[in-house]
C-alpha cells in the first residue's frame, strides 16, 4: 500500500528484505502515513503512525534524563513479548518505523535502516503543515 509515492514504496520494500521484518512505516514528525508495506492495511497504518508519533514526542521530551536536548532523539527500540518496533530519525520531520519478530537481529535492521536513511534521507524528509487560514 502506498500513501505517498512509488519511490517512497521501493525504500521500504529494501527493508523488507533482512530476515524477520514483518512491516515498516514512514511517517511525518506529526504522526501522518507516508508510505507503508503491503501487509498493512490503511486503519492500522494510520493508527500505528500515530502512536508511534506519540513514542517519539515522548521519547524526545524525556531527553533531559540524558541531559540532552529535545530535539536530539535519534531512535528508540521498543520490545514486546514476540517483536520489536525500531523507530529512527530519516530526514528532517519524518521517521522511519520498522516492526520484527522476536528472532529479529534488531542491531542488523537497525544498521539497514540507518544505511537507507543515510542514502535517500532528502527523500524521506516531510515539510511541516502549515494552516490553511481556513475556519476551524
Amino acid at each position: 500500500m502506498i500513501f505517498d509515492n512509488e519511490k517512497l514504496a521501493w525504500m521500504l520494500g529494501q527493508i523488507m528484505d533482512q530476515p524477520e521484518v514483518r512491516d515498516a512505516l514512514l511517517v511525518s514528525g506529526d504522526g501522518l502515513v507516508r508510505a507503508c508495506t503491503p501487509g498493512l492495511d490503511r486503519d492500522t497504518a494510520e493508527q500505528t503512525a500515530a502512536a508511534l508519533a506519540g513514542v517519539q514526542a515522548t521519547s524526545s521530551a524525556s531527553a533531559r534524563l540524558c541531559r540532552s536536548e529535545p530535539d536530539s532523539w535519534e531512535q528508540s527500540l521498543t520490545q514486546f513479548r514476540d517483536g520489536y518496533v525500531i523507530t529512527i530519525r530519516a530526514g528532517d520531520g519524518s521517521f522511519l518505523a520498522v516492526g520484527t519478530s522476536g528472532a529479529a537481529d534488531v542491531e542488523a535492521v537497525g544498521f539497514r535502516m540507518h544505511q537507507l536513511v543515510a542514502q535517500l534521507g532528502g527523500q524521506m524528509a516531510s515539510e511541516p503543515r502549515h494552516d490553511s487560514g481556513g475556519p476551524t
